[in-house]
This record gives structure tokens, C-alpha cells and sequence, in this order.
């Protein structure tokens, strides 16, 4: 019985760090970062974290998606925001992440 309740608590973390956003889309959270906010909006969602390097929680979140099949199809930086849109198959997404001054702020959306 031990072992189980260890197994259980060990797999709760795992679950939690992954946000499903539509039936295609799927946002892994930054590990090293304490989320403060995360707001659900249609067909996407805004994850607002504790932490000072919005670029490595840009590439973070590009790599995660590329892994995912995402096909990254346009880039952009601009004073302290990174963009950049996806496709996958005939599904389209965009991501856009904002330095805030010692936040982070993560929006992900499907769709046009």
C-alpha cells in the first residue's frame, strides 16, 4: 500500500505541469518558474510566471511545441516580446511572451 500512495504523489506533479488548451494544442508549464496566474481564454490561455528571462521561457515553449509537431512559420522580437506562429497539419497557433518586469507574461492561442 506504501508504494502506491508514493506512485500516486509522484504522478500528480507530472499532471499538473501540462495545461490542454484545445484537442491539438498542449502547453507544457516552465519547470523553473513559480506560475502567479493562468486565465483560460477561448481557444487559448495566458500563463503569467515569477521569473526575469522571458527569452528562455520563449525558447522553452518553441522547443516544446516543435517537439509537439508544431512547425514554427514566422518569428519576431521586438523590445522585450518574442512571437512566433505555428502550424501543424491545417492547424494554425500562435505564441507571444512578454517581459513584465519580473514576470513573464505567456499567451498561447489556436486558431487564426
Amino acid at each position: 500500500m506504501r508504494k502506491w500512495l508514493v506512485l500516486s504523489f509522484l504522478l500528480v506533479p507530472a499532471v499538473a505541469l501540462e495545461v490542454r488548451i484545445t484537442a491539438n494544442l498542449t502547453l507544457d508549464l516552465f519547470p523553473q518558474a513559480v506560475v502567479v496566474e493562468r486565465v483560460a481564454e477561448p481557444q487559448g490561455v495566458v500563463v503569467v510566471y515569477n521569473f526575469s528571462r522571458a527569452e528562455a521561457v520563449f525558447r522553452y515553449h518553441d522547443e516544446d511545441l516543435r517537439r509537439r509537431g508544431w512547425v514554427r512559420t514566422k518569428y519576431e522580437v521586438k523590445k522585450g516580446e518574442w512571437k512566433a506562429e505555428y502550424r501543424k497539419g491545417k492547424a494554425k497557433a500562435t505564441l507571444s511572451v512578454k517581459d513584465k518586469k519580473g514576470r513573464v507574461e505567456v499567451r498561447l492561442k489556436e486558431g487564426d
